[in-house]
């Protein structure tokens, strides 16, 4: 039975770990930036990790409900900690940028995930 528009991926955690070696090469590309386009960059990363971590964990979700087999629930799982763990780190340092972006950048994030995330069930 289909449930949905989803494609069954091999799990690849390297998006999660995507922006980790990224540091030195940020703080390179700021080099000739204002510091208002330092700050502007450094928001924009936080809300695309948002936006990426939150947007895998709900297809990881998607895929956990699918499936029956032991060992790939298991993997998802660890998927989904891995996503939270990146979002709530992200979330954390947004708030202390500004409450208010974050508070808009989460009402406009669930929106886009309840207009764009649909599953149907034959």
């Amino acid at each position: 039975m289909k449930r949905g528009f989803v494609r069954e991926l091999p799990i690849d955690r390297s998006d999660l770990d995507y922006g980790e070696g990224l540091v030195a090469t940020f703080d390179d590309l700021c080099k000739n930036l204002s510091e208002e386009e330092v700050e502007e960059e450094r928001l924009l990363n936080l809300q695309l990790t948002m936006a990426t971590t939150s947007i895998n964990h709900e297809y990881a979700r998607i895929e956990f409900d699918k499936s029956d087999d032991y060992e790939k629930r298991e993997e998802l799982l660890k998927y989904m900690a891995a996503c939270r763990h990146k979002y709530l780190k992200a979330r954390e340092e947004l708030a202390k940028y500004s409450p208010a972006i974050l508070e808009a950048f989460e009402k406009d994030l669930n929106l886009q995930k309840l207009s764009t995330i649909t599953v149907y069930h034959a």
